[in-house]
């Protein structure tokens, strides 16, 4: 048995995260910044939300490119192939 660490949690992985379809590393962690977009309210003077909620950027830490055929929904919204066969089993 191999000594671990102090602190070092060792975690057997269920499922791997998708790779860039640019550089190809796994993406572990993604970049996603969220645009959002306001307008001034003379009667009020302050900025309000405006209907059309502005975009979103998902952006891989490790060669910058864009990943939204990976995340059409958004990185918090992926779910894993696997996943998702696995509910079209139990439907």
């Amino acid at each position: 048995m191999q000594q671990q660490e102090p602190g070092l949690r060792v975690y057997q992985m269920k499922e791997i995260p998708p790779k860039c379809p640019s550089c190809e590393d796994p993406l572990f962690e993604v970049l996603e910044n969220e645009y959002k977009t306001y307008v001034f309210d003379p009667a009020s003077g302050t900025y309000k939300d405006h209907e059309w909620k502005g975009d979103i950027e998902i952006r891989c830490p490790n060669c910058n490119a864009t990943l939204w055929d990976v995340f059409p929904d958004g990185a918090c919204n992926y779910v894993s192939e696997d996943e998702k066969k696995a509910d079209e089993v139990n439907e």
